[in-house]
């Protein structure tokens, strides 16, 4: 599954990241050197404090980082069983 993190550092840009479940792809995401995160990047502009601004995935439309810490704030078993149900 793909998830879409659109990130802002004064610098912002967005990256796909292809993971299992949210808490990986969030993980992955965290885990990237700022480097990497721009190197994999589109639609870079600016300069520091990395920050989340929007998550993009197939379950859902875009939702803000709050949305994603409140509403998707699940653990890997609970992603997996989302993703049973949505791929029925």
């Amino acid at each position: 599954m793909k998830f879409k993190f659109s990130w802002q550092e004064t610098k912002q840009g967005e990256v796909e990241i292809e993971a299992r479940n949210g808490v990986e792809a969030e993980k992955i995401f965290w885990s990237m050197s700022t480097t990497e995160r721009n190197q994999k990047s589109k639609n870079i502009v600016g300069t520091k404090n990395t920050e989340i601004k929007f998550i993009d995935f197939d379950w859902s439309d875009s939702v803000t980082y709050h949305e994603w810490k409140t509403d998707w704030d699940l653990s890997e078993e609970e992603w997996e069983e989302w993703e049973k149900r949505f791929n029925q």
